[in-house]
């Protein structure tokens, strides 16, 4: 069964090999703004990286602390550097690692969490909840990093949860993977009466 954690494991593995792609354009092009949610390549990385910290140290823990300015106000005055961008993503890789093998069972990830909406809404939800929303945050932006390179004629890392986990980045799939019976036609629906000219019969 795939759980929350994993899924994030799969996320930062996803963050890593986006990031180290991004890294190869040079600094101008990972400041460039592009017009997206977070406008470059830089802003995206650190903004994802201010809300897996507020998730994995605080909402996942149970405090209801107001969100990092830092989340939407990306420091104009650290990170000038892709290696300190690095660095920074690898810091808050760190301390979901130190967490997640200990979360890993459903009795943890079923323990009393909360998230932030604003400060007159923090929520009550599982720690199994607010990893979710800290996945979905994820997936939502490094789609934007895909089409963005998808504009620049670069192919992006592929993000095929299949191939990477299942088949571990053999593609085409190897015999031993593939499944023993044939390929089943697809049952013909059968049309109700009422689509029939309208009529019961």
């Amino acid at each position: 069964m795939v759980s929350t954690v994993d899924l994030m494991d799969f996320v930062h593995e996803l963050r890593e090999d986006f990031f180290e792609r991004a890294a190869k354009l040079g600094w101008a092009e990972f400041t460039k703004d592009r017009g997206v949610s977070m406008l470059s390549f830089r802003e995206i990385f650190l903004h994802l990286a201010y809300v897996e910290e507020q998730h994995v140290t605080e909402f996942c823990e149970g405090r209801a602390t107001p969100w990092m300015p830092e989340v939407m106000k990306i420091p104009r005055d650290r990170y000038l550097t892709i290696a300190a961008v690095r660095k920074r993503l690898r810091e808050v890789r760190k301390m979901g690692d130190e967490r997640f093998p200990h979360w890993n069972t459903p009795e943890q990830l079923a323990k009393p969490a909360v998230w932030v909406a604003s400060r007159r809404y923090p929520l009550k939800l599982s720690r199994d909840s607010a990893l979710a929303q800290c996945l979905t945050e994820h997936l939502l932006h490094l789609g934007e990093v895909e089409a963005m390179f998808w504009q620049m004629d670069i192919e992006p890392p592929t993000t095929f949860w299949i191939e990477r986990r299942v088949l571990h980045g053999k593609w085409p799939p190897p015999k031993s993977a593939l499944y023993p019976g044939p390929l089943l036609s697809r049952p013909t629906r059968r049309r109700s009466s009422r689509n029939r000219g309208g009529r019961r019969r």
